[in-house]
């Protein structure tokens, strides 16, 4: 637990910055990541696109698995 609190807790924004291609931030709607983070990301790096899946927490890869698969295709189609 010591590791996992260490990670979370680090601030990633040096690597966010860095990023130079277009980014997609999927959250679930009991997301741990605050609106004021979503914010910044969007303000810092305009080329994202932030998109929130209803009815979902942390594992809403398991729990909404098609929509998951619909948001990451829709992103990707323009570039694959």
């Amino acid at each position: 637990m010591a590791a996992i609190a260490e990670i979370a807790e680090r601030p990633y924004w040096p690597e966010w910055a860095g990023i130079r291609c277009p980014a997609l931030v999927v959250m679930a709607q009991s997301s741990f990541i605050s609106a004021a983070d979503v914010d910044r990301m969007l303000r810092d790096r305009p080329d994202t696109v932030a998109v929130s899946i209803p009815g979902t927490g942390h594992d809403l890869h398991l729990q909404q698995p098609d929509a998951l698969r619909a948001i990451v295709s829709d992103f990707l189609a323009p570039i694959i």
